[in-house]
């Protein structure tokens, strides 16, 4: 089986587990580029919504270089081609990246998958063909929306080239940090951030915050 490394950018909470994603690395560990991006992947398991069991990536920590044995290649879905299924047991850290070179990682896509919405619409999620990218943003507020008084969701505000948006996060030790003090992002002066696509819930596709590094 073929062995792949990448640095992880997402280690993120998904339906019934965690979403592991990052980019691929040479053997120097520099980023993998394909048609003038960093090459994306996205281990899957075969579960419901293709989550990793939470106890098998929970110690995996952003930044780490990681090597896993890929089992298939999929190319299901035109919009998540970073997909692979990979052996669960072949997971483990081999390095840790440099994170004063993330810079080398940064998207040049216009628009944040396709538009300055939350989200995009089933019938047009044939059109895209990426569902992850990361950003650094330099204008934004982290926030608590509680319109729903049970389940609160902890959003970010941003700028990027020049469209707003408003995102939730499910990245889980962010979510810990801020929970435990809403204060703790103060001082910083950017947030670098991987975004994702969801599943699809209720005909969209939401936009989500999968990872957060300060600086």
């Amino acid at each position: 089986m073929p062995k792949v490394r990448f640095v992880c950018l997402a280690n993120s909470n998904k339906e019934g587990g965690r979403c592991l994603a990052g980019i691929m690395l040479d053997e120097n560990h520099r980023p993998l580029i394909e048609n003038g991006h960093p090459k994306w992947i996205r281990p899957i398991c075969k579960t419901v919504h293709g989550e990793i069991p939470t106890d098998l990536v929970a110690g995996i920590n952003i930044l780490d270089i990681l090597e896993v044995e890929i089992l298939n290649f999929l190319h299901l879905e035109s919009h998540q081609p970073e997909n692979v299924l990979f052996w669960e047991n072949s997971i483990r850290v081999v390095g840790q990246y440099d994170k004063s070179n993330l810079g080398a990682f940064y998207a040049s896509h216009r628009w944040i998958f396709g538009n300055r919405g939350k989200a995009i619409a089933k019938e047009e999620i044939d059109q895209h063909n990426h569902s992850l990218m990361f950003i650094k943003a330099t204008d934004f507020e982290v926030y608590q929306d509680t319109k729903d008084f049970f389940k609160p969701l902890t959003r970010v505000k941003f700028v990027y080239n020049g469209n707003c948006y408003d995102l939730p996060v499910t990245d889980p030790v962010f979510l810990k940090n801020y929970q435990a003090n809403p204060e703790f992002v103060k001082g910083y002066t950017q947030l670098e951030m991987t975004l994702s696509l969801g599943v699809e819930y209720k005909g969209w596709y939401y936009k989500l915050i999968a990872c957060i590094i300060l600086s």
